[in-house]
């Protein structure tokens, strides 16, 4: 089963979190069997997890995933992908405004990633916000800004 595999996974690789994307499932997707296949059993594979991982001594955490593929990770901008790239690009293909290509679910991944650092990260630190380190708002926020952040000195 896929959650058993993601839970392996990360007790492999010695995480102490599985982050997952904040699905929303609010709503209808219009079409026959779109909701099905859209939905396909994530609820059930996310509660898996979270029974298993509870039982390793790992967290689970949810990350909003708004713009997640459609933002360059490397800070670029806005990532173009599938046929507004050209008629013979496929969709899980996007291309950056820098001219790298790359694929979309991986782009997302880094910045899925990115933002829950960001988030744990700036929660400890004091008296500083996001915008005075140059870090856009949550549902902006690209792996190049846990760059910035890891590029700023530290007082200690």
């Amino acid at each position: 089963m896929i959650a058993h595999r993601i839970v392996e996974l990360a007790l492999e690789n010695q995480c102490d979190v599985i982050v997952f994307e904040h699905l929303n499932t609010k709503g209808k997707k219009h079409g026959s069997k779109k909701q099905k296949l859209a939905m396909w059993n994530h609820r059930t594979v996310q509660n898996t997890v979270k029974s298993l991982a509870h039982q390793y001594g790992l967290r689970i955490s949810h990350i909003c995933a708004w713009g997640t593929s459609r933002l360059a990770y490397d800070g670029s901008g806005k990532a173009d992908r599938g046929r507004y790239v050209s008629e013979n690009t496929p969709y899980d293909i996007c291309w950056f405004s820098t001219g790298k290509f790359y694929n979309c679910d991986l782009n997302a991944s880094y910045n899925i990633g990115a933002r829950y650092f960001l988030r744990a990260m700036l929660k400890v630190l004091p008296d500083t916000t996001a915008e005075d380190l140059g870090i856009g708002s949550g549902t902006r926020r690209t792996l190049s800004d846990l760059w910035k952040l890891n590029a700023v000195p530290s007082n200690s």
